[in-house]
């Protein structure tokens, strides 16, 4: 057993948990409950102790390279949005993710005829 993530947010902990075994990599989360027992228990002498918050654990040792890099691959930024184009055909502008022009579907690049 490895850990491979750990954060205060008991969500993000579980949607990386869901990715990891859609990916086919077993998995569980240590200290689920125990971050909001401290917080209704010990509220007004609450710190914030890393200790204590989810943890994401491979069960196997041999996934957890694969696992990292499943985590490492979410967290890259991705591509910087497309500039908006001008379609050729009608003259509208067009959001730069659309390979088709959204008033008259005309091809991204194509010209008049």
């Amino acid at each position: 057993m490895k850990e491979v993530f750990r954060n205060p947010d008991h969500a993000q902990v579980s949607i990386f948990a869901a990715i990891l075994e859609n990916e086919g990599i077993p998995c569980f989360t240590q200290n689920s409950v125990t971050q909001q027992s401290l917080i209704r228990d010990l509220l007004p002498a609450f710190f914030p102790i890393p200790e204590f918050w989810p943890a994401l654990c491979v069960l196997n040792d041999d996934d957890y390279p694969s696992a990292m890099k499943v985590l490492t691959d979410l967290r890259k930024p991705g591509q910087p949005p497309a500039d908006d184009w001008k379609c050729a055909s009608c003259g509208e502008t067009v959001p730069g993710n659309f390979t088709s022009c959204w008033n008259c579907q005309a091809a991204r690049g194509s010209e008049k005829s």
